[in-house]
């Protein structure tokens, strides 16, 4: 038996398996692997469920209910306690399964052809990839849209009236609807697949009656998205998808007529695919996705979008050459080959700028602040281990405005950021146990509390860095000693 034959008795699935394989090796190397550039609401999951792992008091209860995030969380926690890689080796998994998920519901509802192309691209764009180094929200929307519809089919295909496929249901529900608003598209998605396409009115009801408590309850939890970014520029997110994400906040006229193509793309493709986004469960969930979405057009958006635009898009494309006989490959699919050469090339060359940026070393705005902060905290560990003595205690306890990733990254006690006093010296008094503060007095938000600290003055307060991501203070006079929290 020579190699060809034994390679040609492969089941077809079994090459899919090892291509995700591969993948997933791939982009372990392409990750950071520090504690820095995450999302804060998968920080504060993260520092929930590893207080939880060690049975270890910390200040993330003070930080306000997290999302469901830190279900997904649990195994890692308890297995890898403190290690953020590990989180996000297991968000790559995750997402390897949405990408099976949905290659098996777009081959069966188009072809093998268009899911191959949709899912490979997909799975390599610039912006799959920020998103796993993030730990952002947006890709946990894929795996809970393409779980949810499987959960769909397989509960019509067997229904049980309160049996586990139905609460499965109710838990994806409210974990997308925790994650951020275009989570709502799949209850509102499941809502109306039960109202035109009910089984019958028992079940009907119970549907309509499940998935209405636990998106309300979950939204009354969680008193709405917190980190969550409203109304902004839909080409930028739109270009991320394509080129990844740039290093300035200023976009150049690069991002802004590729971000212009892909909204122009985007229009043609709901367009003309309408009828078949309506029509087809995790279509429709991706249309309602879209639409909710552009009141945030952030990352999480352009995730959909691309999606959207590759399951939906490529069939148009597929469509304008028809197999003929007595046609070559090129003419049948010349176009498409084209499409697929460029579009990838682009796609890995954005993936190796973002592995080379990591390799640099380079750090956003406001985790430079952070990092400045983590090297105070290690000097004073430093000093404190060194002074046998015990009379210098070390004062360290930080406000911050970022303070599940400053808790991570510093490993030190860290508490969200106080309301701003009616005077300078009522704000001193909240902040009397505090050593240092982490902020933006440049957002508006901060501005009452800017104010009272830049009146108390230099003897009370000193500046230790002002990036232009925000400003990092200490204060001389902590009345409360309090010794750094290890944190694994």
């Amino acid at each position: 038996m020579n190699i060809n034959t034994f390679l040609s008795r492969i089941p077809l699935r079994y090459w899919g398996y090892l291509s995700l394989s591969l993948w997933g090796v791939a982009i372990l190397f392409l990750l950071r692997p520090d504690p820095y550039n995450l999302d804060e609401g998968s920080a504060k999951s993260l520092l929930l469920v590893w207080s939880v792992a060690d049975q270890v008091a910390a200040s993330v209860v003070t930080f306000g209910a997290p999302d469901l995030r830190a279900l997904l969380f649990l195994p890692v926690a308890f297995l890898w306690t403190g290690n953020v890689f590990a989180a996000k080796v297991f968000t790559a998994l995750l997402l390897a399964l949405a990408i099976w998920l949905l290659y098996l519901w777009n081959r069966h509802n188009v072809n093998a052809e268009n899911a191959l192309i949709a899912s490979g691209l997909l799975i390599i764009s610039p912006l799959i990839l920020n998103q796993i180094d993030t730990l952002s929200s947006g890709i946990y929307l894929l795996p809970a849209f393409a779980f949810g519809a499987w959960l769909n089919v397989e509960y019509r295909l067997n229904p049980r009236p309160g049996g586990g496929w139905y609460f499965a249901q109710l838990l994806i529900s409210a974990f997308s609807v925790s994650l951020h608003p275009i989570g709502l598209a799949y209850p509102l998605a499941l809502l109306w697949s039960w109202y035109k396409e009910p089984l019958d009115q028992t079940q009907q009801k119970y549907f309509f009656t499940g998935i209405s408590f636990v998106v309300l309850f979950t939204l009354f939890m969680l008193g709405g998205w917190s980190y969550v970014a409203w109304f902004q520029n839909p080409i930028k997110s739109l270009s991320i998808t394509i080129l990844g994400p740039s290093l300035g906040s200023e976009l150049s006229a690069v991002s802004w007529v590729v971000g212009g193509l892909m909204l122009t793309g985007l229009i043609i493709v709901v367009f003309k695919q309408y009828r078949n986004l309506w029509s087809d469960f995790t279509g429709r969930t991706f249309l309602i996705g879209l639409t909710l979405g552009v009141t945030t057009s952030d990352s999480a958006w352009g995730i959909i979008a691309l999606s959207l635009i590759l399951y939906f898009g490529i069939p148009l494309l597929l469509q304008l050459h028809h197999i003929r006989a007595g046609k070559g490959f090129i003419q049948q699919r010349g176009l498409m080959m084209l499409f697929i050469i460029i579009l990838s090339t682009v796609f890995m060359r954005a993936d190796k700028s973002y592995y080379e940026i990591r390799q640099s070393g380079f750090l956003s705005d406001e985790d430079q602040l952070i990092y400045i902060l983590a090297e105070e905290a290690e000097n004073a560990r430093k000093i404190a281990e060194e002074d046998k003595s015990g009379k210098n205690p070390v004062l360290l306890r930080v406000a911050s405005q970022w303070p599940s990733r400053t808790m991570i990254a510093c490993k030190c006690d860290t508490l969200p950021l106080p309301p701003a006093a009616q005077d300078p010296q009522t704000q001193l008094t909240m902040l009397r146990s505090i050593s240092h503060l982490l902020f933006n007095p440049r957002q508006a938000s901060n501005a009452a509390l800017a104010r009272n600290l830049s009146i108390l003055g230099g003897e009370i307060i000193e500046t230790i860095a002002l990036q232009p991501g925000g400003v990092l203070l200490h204060f001389k006079n902590a009345k409360a000693p309090v010794n750094p929290t290890r944190t694994k």
